[in-house]
């Protein structure tokens, strides 16, 4: 016991603590086979196990989580000795008796992990070949091996959250690193045009057939400008908790109408084809039109952003149930299916190499999206079949809304 008491002192996560106590039991124990259990949230988390090789059953351990001893020892913190011969009073240890008989073994205990007066943290399970092996002697030390283990899970989960915690931080301070690089190409990028057609301007010397040229490029691309700028104060806001709606009587046709406008010379640039089908049949609701239309520019820029010259984009107002629901499509680069569960989340772009960002943006617009939907108490959600298929943005608004979250 103190050289297994001393590899756990030396054990810093859960799984070498458990690995420890797997390898102490499986020494003392030579003919048996066992696993150590953790319970987190109240669940049961199978985390080392072992078995000699008298015990040929390679998925044995699934055969002891049928029964509900584990759990009952993990309910209970009571120990558990479960003997071949007098496994009859439930289906559970019928079970176990059977499974006992069929690999020659006397006996199973269920330990708890568990100090005196605290609720068990998990369970060691044996199975034990000879009845010899489990003298009250023998009890007694599983029962203080429960207690000892009890105190490292503490220590080891403190280690384990404090280790995710880190590995948190440190992603958290990558992306925000990776945020300002990709923000300063994004500012870069709209000011050089700026910069270069009004010192052309300035110079007298540009001729006259180019001076409308100029004019547009540079309203072209302080809009630009000012979209980034309107998305980093937004973002602040959101994280401040100041992003506030002004609620009105709203139309999502026009609403819709107007996003399209917006987007349309853009679309004509690539040549891509736009189909809509707007249903009239949705009644007017409690919103604020100026975020939605917000929204629904922010989806439809990506889907031009993302789609090839000579692609395709759908957008599809609807009234289904209680919900006015919009649906953007394209038939554009689609997201990598590891990527959706992230996609709306602020600072997170797509992994590609960055001398193929054709796409650009700063990784703000879908998370300032999903808040001003969740303000409205509404829902939307990503889905794509993967690289190249295309994907789709699904807008759900609740109708005869009085009142909402942002409202002020």
């Amino acid at each position: 016991m103190h050289q297994l008491v001393m590899q756990l002192s030396r054990a810093q996560t859960l799984k070498s603590m458990a690995d420890s106590t797997a390898n102490y039991c499986s020494k003392i124990f030579r003919d048996s086979a066992g696993m150590v259990f953790v319970g987190p949230d109240g669940g049961l988390q199978l985390v080392s196990q072992w078995r000699s090789g008298q015990i040929p059953k390679k998925n044995f351990a699934d055969e002891i989580i049928k029964s509900s001893s584990v759990s009952r020892a993990l309910k209970t913190g009571e120990a558990l000795v479960l003997q071949q011969e007098r496994a009859s009073n439930s289906r559970a240890s019928r079970h176990l008796g059977a499974l006992l008989r069929k690999y020659q073994c006397h006996c199973v205990s269920f330990i708890p992990i568990c100090a005196p007066g605290q609720n068990p943290s998990g369970v060691i399970v044996l199975v034990l070949r000879n009845a010899k092996e489990l003298s009250p002697v023998v009890r007694d030390d599983l029962l203080r091996l429960g207690q000892i283990v009890a105190g490292c899970i503490e220590r080891a989960r403190a280690y384990d959250a404090a280790l995710a915690a880190r590995v948190n931080a440190e992603n958290a301070s990558r992306r925000k690193d990776e945020f300002i690089s990709i923000l300063s190409h994004e500012l870069k990028n709209p000011m050089m045009p700026i910069l270069g057609w009004a010192v052309a301007l300035s110079s007298g010397t540009l001729p006259e057939a180019k001076q409308n040229q100029a004019i547009d490029g540079i309203v072209r691309n302080v809009r630009v400008l000012n979209y980034l700028i309107e998305d980093l104060f937004d973002a602040a806001r959101i994280s401040s908790g100041k992003l506030r709606l002004q609620p009105g009587e709203t139309r999502i046709q026009e609403v819709a109408r107007e996003a399209l406008a917006t987007i349309q010379h853009r679309a004509e640039d690539k040549k891509l084809r736009i189909s809509t089908d707007i249903s009239e049949a949705i009644p007017n609701f409690t919103a604020d039109s100026r975020r939605l239309q917000q929204v629904l520019i922010n989806l439809l820029n990506n889907a031009v952003k993302f789609t090839p010259e000579g692609g395709g984009i759908n957008l599809k107002v609807r009234k289904r149930g209680m919900y006015a629901e919009c649906i953007v499509s394209d038939t554009g680069k689609g997201i990598e299916r590891k990527f959706l569960p992230f996609v709306f989340d602020r600072f997170r772009q797509e992994d590609r190499p960055s001398k193929i960002r054709t796409g650009g943006g700063l990784g703000l617009g879908l998370g300032i999206v999903r808040e001003i939907v969740a303000l409205h108490d509404g829902s939307i959600k990503a889905l794509s079949d993967g690289p190249n298929r295309g994907s789709t943005f699904i807008l759900r608004l609740p109708l005869g809304q009085k009142g909402f979250k942002g409202a002020i």
